[in-house]
């Protein structure tokens, strides 16, 4: 084999030796990246679990401030819609 055959075959394996490291560095990131998003995601799905009862709790809390607005609008009717003093 010629001198400019060993050249090229040295060439080509730099290249593949170098494509192979960049490919892994990449792959290696790639890792890093669905690994976070999966943390990301599972965070994101605790916080759903956790507040999926605030609609549900924020309804019972109206129903239960039902009567406290009654009691208001019976006050504020009995004073002519005049605030209380200091309020």
């Amino acid at each position: 084999m010629s001198v400019a055959g060993v050249l090229a075959l040295l060439l080509i394996l730099a290249f593949v030796f170098i494509l192979t490291s960049y490919l892994l560095r990449v792959i290696t990131i790639l890792v890093h990246v669905s690994f976070t998003l999966g943390t990301i995601i599972a965070g994101v799905r605790a916080i759903a679990s956790q507040i999926e009862t605030v609609p549900e709790t924020v309804i019972s809390v109206n129903n239960d401030l039902v009567p406290v607005q009654a009691a208001t609008d019976s006050l504020s009717s009995r004073t002519g819609g005049r605030r209380a003093v200091g309020t």
